[in-house]
This record gives C-alpha cells, structure tokens and sequence, in this order.
C-alpha cells in the first residue's frame, strides 16, 4: 500500500514479487499510481496473506540490470513458462523495497 500523491488515501495494488535478501522486488511499468506514489513518498506497507510488513522503496543505480534480476528471480519462483521476455521490455521498471526489521 502506497498513500496518495495528492489525496493522501490509502492505494492499495496486487502484484506479483520475489523476496531476496531482506527486499522484495516488484516489476512495472512507470505509469502506475502507486509507482508513482512511491516517487514522492519511498514508505509502503506490503500485505502478504494476513502479514503486514513496513518496507521503504530504494533506489536503483543500474535499472537495466536489476530489471534482468527481477525477471531471473520471477522465472525462479513462477516458472519460465510464465515469465517471458517482454518482462524486459523498454518501459519496464524495477522497483525494490527493503522490509524494515
């Protein structure tokens, strides 16, 4: 969940994720709202199942790069025949978020 650039409220997405290393890695494109939430504000909450976890998006020094890690990680836990290539298509952003302990 992300808050509202403008409204403030709540927003809340389904996406799939892989979980590596303390973060949580996202893939999308740089229109959605709650990317473009997390622009003006890098805190959200991610809801799994009943667990709710406070996470703090980072920035990302070579996006190319970590989008081609994002889809290996996808690949990995969703299957290959799941997760083609145009996940690394031009447009693609991948987001990590580092779960706060």
């Amino acid at each position: 969940m992300t808050r509202g650039r403008k409204t403030g409220r709540l927003h809340e997405a389904t996406t799939w994720f892989a979980y590596e290393d303390g973060a949580v890695w996202l893939r999308t494109d740089r229109t959605t709202d709650w990317h473009r939430n997390l622009g003006d504000d890098p805190r959200c909450r991610i809801r799994l199942g009943t667990i709710e976890l406070a996470a703090t998006s980072e920035p990302i020094a070579d996006a190319a790069a970590a989008l081609r890690h994002v889809v290996d990680l996808f690949r990995a836990k969703y299957g290959a025949e799941w997760v083609s290539d145009w996940y690394v298509e031009r447009g693609r952003t991948p987001v990590r978020l580092r779960l706060e302990r």
